[in-house]
């Protein structure tokens, strides 16, 4: 290879060179650029997590998988506070979305992500039948991911205590609030016990309840004694108090 080719290729490599490192720099402002003008869509998705955790990562452990906006959406870059809206009052929990608002310059978007929400959930720990009051022998904890049951789930044992098992509960089912129900302590037709209190007086009398009733719930009730038809809350088997 002679004097003038090396000259040659010298000036191409040289050329080459500068035109890359032009290209490069091009690219690299118009990255810049683009992130200066135009909202992040990484930046939306910080956004929705840290109002996630904000407002749940003291009653779950969260992760998060955000599916993928579009590429070709381009907002323009938020000079305001960055809002959080949803649509429902539950907690945004499996597969959600979560709208993020603008005002300066207005605009709005939802982000679609998968919330998994892990926390101690109540599970059988022994089959319990159709109809049989539920105790706390038959409970204990696991870990689960809430999202998975849409019925609800229960967390406090002392919430299903004295429940009715609407069906079969299988070993180590996680149960819902489908599974189970109130159980009743006033049957409509039976003899109770009217409990009557006001100014600083307590009376106990003989009554029939005209309704079923679950505690706490108000039914309606007649005074054996005076035939007067009341109501009453009930708050323990066959006891109805009502207020005077």
């Amino acid at each position: 290879m002679n004097r003038t080719e090396n000259n040659f290729y010298a000036a191409c490599k040289y050329w080459l060179t500068v035109i890359f490192m032009a290209v490069f720099a091009l690219y690299i402002t118009g990255n810049t650029l683009a992130s200066t003008v135009y909202q992040t869509h990484n930046s939306l998705q910080q956004t929705v997590k840290q109002y996630l955790i904000d407002n749940y990562a003291d009653q779950y452990d969260l992760t998060f998988k955000f599916g993928r906006l579009d590429k070709r959406l381009r907002l323009k870059k938020c000079k305001s506070t960055l809002q959080i809206f949803t649509t429902s009052n539950k907690a945004p929990i499996g597969s959600t979305s979560i709208g993020i608002r603008c005002e300066i310059p207005n605009w709005k978007v939802r982000l679609p992500v998968h919330v998994r929400a892990y926390t101690d959930v109540i599970v059988a720990k022994h089959p319990i039948a159709r109809g049989e009051m539920i105790t706390k022998q038959q409970l204990s904890f696991v870990r689960h991911d809430v999202g998975r049951y849409h019925a609800g789930v229960f967390t406090d044992i002392n919430n299903l205590i004295g429940m009715i098992a609407k069906r079969s509960i299988r070993n180590t089912a996680v149960i819902t609030a489908q599974m189970v129900k109130p159980r009743l302590l006033v049957t409509r037709g039976e003899m109770i016990t009217i409990i009557a209190e006001g100014n600083g007086l307590k009376i106990r009398t003989a009554g029939k309840a005209l309704m079923d009733g679950k505690h706490g719930q108000v039914i309606s009730i007649v005074n054996n004694r005076s035939g007067r038809k009341l109501s009453g809350e009930v708050v323990a088997r066959s006891t109805v108090r009502v207020k005077m």
